[in-house]
């Protein structure tokens, strides 16, 4: 569950970065998907969503449209990818 986590951390951020250096700012729309799972019912973790909420106050300091989501389920996430990808 925490390795699946990072991985997702992870993947937003590098998909940010990489939306960052391809864009220009003034032309393109900056947006990262963040979501930070930590209440798993087996395994709850403490720090995913407060590690996601840190994660969002950084993109948004330098420019980008965040669209955050914690302790989401499937159709939450579902929900903001489709939000991310529209």
């Amino acid at each position: 569950m925490r390795r699946i986590l990072s991985l997702v951390l992870l993947a937003c951020l590098v998909f940010g970065l990489a939306a960052a250096a391809l864009a220009t700012p003034q032309q393109e729309r900056r947006v990262a998907l963040v979501i930070g799972n930590g209440a798993y019912k087996s395994a709850p973790l403490k720090n995913p969503a407060n590690d996601a909420r840190d994660m969002a106050a950084a993109l948004r300091s330098v420019g980008f449209e965040v669209i955050l989501r914690e302790n989401a389920g499937l159709r939450q996430m579902n929900e903001a990818i489709d939000q991310f990808w529209g």
